[in-house]
C-alpha cells in the first residue's frame, strides 16, 4: 500500500500532521458502522474480468497458478496493545465483511485461533523492509519477530501457497489515525485473497492512488463472489473466469443486463510515473517530471478515465508553490473531470473540490468556498476520509469568519477540529485544547 503525502495544502493542514496518543487522544467521532448497499450496476462480464485480474495477479507482475482463499472461518487478532484504539474501526469493517461479502470473519482474543494477525511496527522499520509501503501483508507468518528471523529467500511467497492458512499484517502506529484505518481496510481485505493492486480500478481500495480508504461496494462484490461455494483454492484461471461470471450473475443481479464497457487496461508506464510523483524519496523536480509524464500518458488513454484526474491533481499539488496560477488550472480540470465521471457525492470529486475551495478562499470568493465545502462534505463522509472533511470544514470556517459570521464560523471550526483530531490524531493536546475553548465559547454564546 503506497501512501502519498497527506499534508499538501496549508489551508488543509488543520493543525498539522500529529500522531495519535491512545483512544481518547484520537476522537470521540466515528463514522457510521452500518453496512452499505450490496451489489452495483456494472457489467458482470467486466466484474468477472476484474475478479480474475485481482485474484490471479500480483503487483510484482507475477501470475498465480491457482486461486487462493480461506476454506474455513477467518479470525483476526490484534497483536499489539496500541491497536486497541482501533478496535471499533476493526469491528465495523468485519461487520461489513460479514453482511456485504457473506464471509465468516470475526475478531478473536486468542492468537492461536487467528488466521490473520495484525501487528504495529515503527514506520522506519516498515520502510527498511519495503521502502514504498505504508503497510503490508506477509503470508505464512504470525509476527514481526518471525518475519525478521526468516531470510528473505526462505520466506513464503504469495504464489507458493496452495490455499490461505494464516498471515500477518504489519502497519505503523507512528502515523495518522487515518492511515491506520486505511491500512486496516486495504490489508485485511487483500489478505482474504484479492492480492493485486490495479490503478485502473475506478472505485476500489485495491488501488495505490489511495483515493479510497474504506472498502467500497466494488470490493465487497468481488469478495462476495470469491467466497461462494463454487470457488475453491487451487482452481485454475480459466475455470475461475467462467465461474466468476456465473456467480456474479446470481449474486449481483444489478449487473446482469449492463453491457460491457470499453476500458483502458493497466498501464505500467503510467503507474511508474505516478509513483515517482507521489514518492517523497525523490527530489521535487523529479516528482514534477513524473506528474507531467503521468498526465500526458493519461490524456492519451482511450477512453480517458480517472487516471487523468489523479495525474492532474498530483501535478497541481506539486506545482502550487512555484506556479499557483497553473496549479489552479490543474485543480479545476481535475475537478471538472471527476465531477463529470463520478458526480458530486464522490470522494474523488471531493478530493479535487477541496483544492478548488481553498483557491476560492485565498482569492476572496468566500461564498464559493462555502458552497464547495458544503457540496463535498457528504462525499468525504461517504469515503470515510476524516482529513478531507476537516479540510473542507476548515475552509468553510475561514470563509464564514471573513464574511463576519463569527458565531457560525466558531461552530464550523469546532466541527473541523473534531474531524482533524480523528484524522490526524492529537499527541500533544493542542487540538483538544482548542476544541475545548471553542466548545466553551459556543456554549456561552448560546446561553
Amino acid at each position: 500500500m503506497l501512501r502519498p503525502v497527506l499534508c499538501l495544502l496549508t489551508a488543509l493542514t488543520v493543525a498539522g500532521c500529529t500522531r495519535p496518543g491512545g483512544e481518547d487522544g484520537i476522537s470521540s467521532i466515528r463514522f457510521g458502522s452500518g453496512a452499505r448497499e450490496v451489489g452495483l450496476a456494472r457489467s458482470n462480464r467486466d466484474l468477472a474480468a476484474d475478479f480474475v485480474e485481482l485474484t490471479f495477479g500480483l503487483e510484482s507482475g507475477e501470475t498465480l497458478d491457482g486461486l487462493l482463499r480461506y476454506e474455513g472461518p477467518v479470525r483476526v487478532y490484534l497483536r499489539s496493545p496500541g491497536l486497541a484504539a482501533y478496535r471499533r474501526d476493526l469491528e465495523a469493517l468485519l461487520e461489513r465483511l460479514r453482511v456485504e461479502a457473506g464471509i465468516d470473519i470475526a475478531e478473536t482474543r486468542d492468537p492461536k485461533q487467528a488466521q490473520i494477525a495484525i501487528e504495529a511496527v515503527p514506520s522506519d522499520q516498515i520502510g527498511k523492509a519495503f521502502p514504498t509501503a505504508a503497510c503490508f501483508i506477509v503470508p505464512g507468518q504470525t509476527s514481526w519477530q518471525d518475519f525478521l528471523r526468516g531470510r528473505p529467500k526462505s520466506r513464503l511467497r504469495w504464489g507458493d501457497q496452495q490455499t490461505l492458512t494464516h498471515s500477518v499484517i504489519f502497519l505503523p502506529l507512528d502515523t495518522t489515525p487515518q492511515d491506520v484505518r486505511d491500512c486496516l481496510n486495504e490489508e485485511i481485505t487483500q489478505a482474504l485473497g484479492p492480492a493485486n493492486d490495479l490503478y485502473r480500478l475506478p472505485d476500489s481500495v485495491w488501488n495505490d492512488d489511495n483515493f479510497h480508504g474504506a472498502v467500497t461496494v466494488f470490493d465487497m462484490t468481488i469478495l462476495r463472489a470469491l467466497y461462494q461455494p463454487e470457488f475453491h483454492s487451487g482452481m485454475g484461471r480459466d475455470e475461475a473466469g467462467t465461474t466468476a461470471l456465473k456467480v456474479l450473475n446470481r449474486e449481483n443481479p444489478k449487473g446482469r443486463s449492463v453491457p460491457s464497457r470499453r476500458r483502458q487496461p493497466e498501464s505500467q508506464a503510467w503507474g511508474s510515473a505516478i509513483e515517482v510523483a507521489l514518492s517523497r524519496s525523490y527530489q521535487r523536480n523529479r516528482r514534477l517530471d513524473g506528474a507531467r509524464i503521468a498526465t500526458e500518458i493519461a490524456a492519451e488513454m482511450q477512453p480517458v478515465d480517472h487516471r487523468l484526474g489523479v495525474s492532474l491533481l498530483t501535478l497541481g499539488r506539486l506545482s502550487l508553490r512555484d506556479d499557483p496560477a497553473r496549479a489552479a488550472e490543474y485543480f479545476s480540470e481535475a475537478y471538472r473531470g471527476f465531477r463529470r465521471e463520478f458526480g458530486v457525492n464522490d470522494v474523488r470529486t471531493a478530493q479535487a473540490g477541496v483544492h478548488v475551495a481553498a483557491l476560492a478562499l485565498n482569492s476572496g470568493q468566500y461564498d464559493l468556498a462555502i458552497t464547495l465545502a458544503d457540496r463535498h462534505v457528504p462525499g468525504a463522509i461517504q469515503g470515510q476520509n476524516a482529513i478531507l472533511i476537516a479540510g473542507l470544514t476548515s475552509i468553510k470556517a475561514e470563509a464564514l469568519l471573513a464574511k463576519g459570521d463569527l458565531k457560525e464560523a466558531q461552530r464550523t471550526r469546532l466541527d473541523s477540529l473534531r474531524w482533524a483530531r480523528y484524522g490526524f490524531g492529537d499527541v500533544n493536546g493542542d487540538l483538544a485544547r482548542e476544541q475545548a475553548q471553542l466548545a466553551a465559547l459556543t456554549r456561552f454564546e448560546n446561553q
